[in-house]
């Protein structure tokens, strides 16, 4: 009986004193970028062209240019993310197949200085998406 209750008392110790108690971060720190604008496509044989024009302005503490991020799905699984670099505003990709569903995000990406290891120097948009 002495060894139940040693047993408990001991399981008690270790879960009262094994969860902390952290304040939740509400969002990244730095100013979100702004999304890309009139995300369009268009299907070319066995191409999807992708156009987009890039926000018409950044925040200072934004590194110039700006990158853009594409996430391809294709029937629901991941295909791939490409990083283009240098404030495009287009994107092709090859093969289409007529007969899949396809699901393009895009997102722009800004780098930042900072000298501070616990922050990103990284800053995204929200994606915009085209499905079809």
């Amino acid at each position: 009986m002495k060894n139940l209750i040693f047993y408990i008392f001991t399981f008690c110790i270790i879960l009262s004193t094994g969860c902390n108690r952290d304040e939740i971060i509400p969002s990244k720190p730095g100013e979100a970028l702004y999304p890309v604008e009139d995300l369009q496509y268009a299907i070319d044989d066995s191409n999807v062209i992708l156009t987009w024009q890039l926000p018409s302005s950044f925040s200072d503490e934004i590194i110039q240019p700006v990158s853009v991020l594409v996430r391809i799905s294709i029937d629901g699984q991941n295909a791939g993310t490409h990083v283009l670099q240098s404030a495009p505003e287009s994107y092709s990709y090859s093969p289409y197949d007529p007969l899949k569903e396809y699901r393009f995000t895009v997102k722009v990406m800004g780098d930042v200085d900072t000298v501070d290891p616990h922050v990103s120097d990284l800053r995204y948009s929200l994606g915009k998406t085209v499905a079809f």
